[in-house]
């Protein structure tokens, strides 16, 4: 990957994320978007079973790559690394929110 480094493009996913919750976190409020867009997947169900086999996925490939060293060498690997890293920032987001107003209604 040129001059990103070995851990560059987690660093970036990351950073994205975690820019993404500050600004969830300065424009929370009622009926704004960035306190409701967790709402999404209720209302198109299977894209909350797609967000739910994503964050399953990366789970399961971490945990197995802890007894199976091997696993760490394949590419789904690192997709399973950046699958736990957009799951942990869709909630981070949400709580960002939460921690900037509570409980909001987005109905």
């Amino acid at each position: 990957m040129g001059g990103i480094g070995r851990y560059g493009l987690l660093i970036i996913h990351a950073l994205i994320w975690v820019i993404l919750m500050g600004a969830a976190y300065a424009k929370a409020g009622p009926y704004k978007f960035a306190s409701c867009w967790q709402i999404i997947p209720i209302y198109f169900p299977p894209l909350g079973m797609v967000m739910m086999a994503i964050g399953a996925f990366g789970a399961f490939v971490l945990l197995l790559s802890v007894v199976i060293k091997p696993i760490r060498s394949k590419g789904y690997f690192r997709a399973a690394r950046h699958a736990v890293i957009f799951t942990l920032g869709w909630n981070g987001c949400s709580l960002a929110a939460y921690m900037a107003v509570g409980q909001v209604s987005c109905l």
